[in-house]
């Protein structure tokens, strides 16, 4: 079955950012929604799509595609004998977040503002809330039992986390924002749903934010209860740490795919 017209073109800007298709407000919203983002760029080497596996959305026009892993091959266009992985964020100001963690435990900021030739910004708008609760995983809308069978049927699942940002302090206190995050192994137990997440970016509860500002990556396993078991560790900055938290959630089954 061809999906290709499920995705489509929300925004597009120029080198100079100026807006020939589109605008960021409607962007935010979709993002809000919990659709898929992926973006296009051109530069005088090459195309390239990015498939984010993590979406941030705020009130507004705040939004970001987060690229949670980017396997490097090479550096600084050199061969290297060891992989590396980079944390990447997008967003519409034309600047991009880049923290690349090398082997042995380096990580370097690679931050940068680039002139693309052009920004291509895709959503593909699938996903629907099934179940909404608060950070003591008190239903706020919709049916956890209609969650649940959605999982036995093996329906694409995902889930939307407020105020991820702050994680590793427990702090609340930034803007508002959800964050959507990949979902490999959805479960069931002891009544509860549990999401065991792809990595997962953490970043400063700020916006706008760069990596500068702060950088955790997790391994964590939020659940329908509003906790959520976390191994947390900042690049370069080994070895993780065991937490704890609690958020108010969204799960989304796709309509789609």
């Amino acid at each position: 079955m061809d999906h290709e017209s499920d995705w489509s073109l929300a925004l597009e800007q120029q080198t100079d950012l100026s807006m020939t298709h589109g605008n960021v407000p409607s962007l935010a919203a979709a993002v809000r929604r919990g659709a898929d983002l992926r973006l296009y760029m051109t530069t005088e080497w090459y195309e390239e799509t990015i498939y984010f596996q993590q979406t941030y959305a705020g009130d507004g026009e705040a939004v970001a595609g987060l690229m949670t892993h980017h396997h490097g091959y090479v550096h600084h266009r050199q061969e290297v004998e060891q992989p590396n992985m980079s944390i990447f964020k997008y967003d519409t100001s034309g600047t991009y977040s880049q923290m690349k963690w090398l082997w042995g435990d380096i990580a370097l900021d690679e931050s940068q503002a680039y002139p693309y030739g052009i920004y291509r910004w895709f959503v593909c708008d699938r996903w629907r809330v099934v179940y909404e609760h608060d950070a003591e995983g008190r239903c706020i809308a919709g049916d956890l039992e209609e969650l649940k069978e959605h999982v036995r049927r093996g329906r694409s699942i995902q889930v939307g986390i407020r105020q991820l940002f702050g994680l590793a302090e427990d702090t609340t206190d930034g803007p508002a924002h959800i964050s959507f995050v990949a979902n490999m192994q959805p479960t069931i137990k002891d009544g509860q749903v549990h999401a065991n997440c792809d990595l997962v970016v953490v970043g400063a509860p700020f916006w706008p934010f760069t990596w500068q500002d702060g950088l955790h990556v997790a391994m964590m396993q939020p659940s329908t209860s509003g906790e959520m078991v976390c191994f947390i560790a900042e690049p370069g900055q080994l070895p993780f740490t065991r937490i704890i938290r609690r958020r108010a959630m969204q799960w989304m089954v796709a309509e789609r795919g």
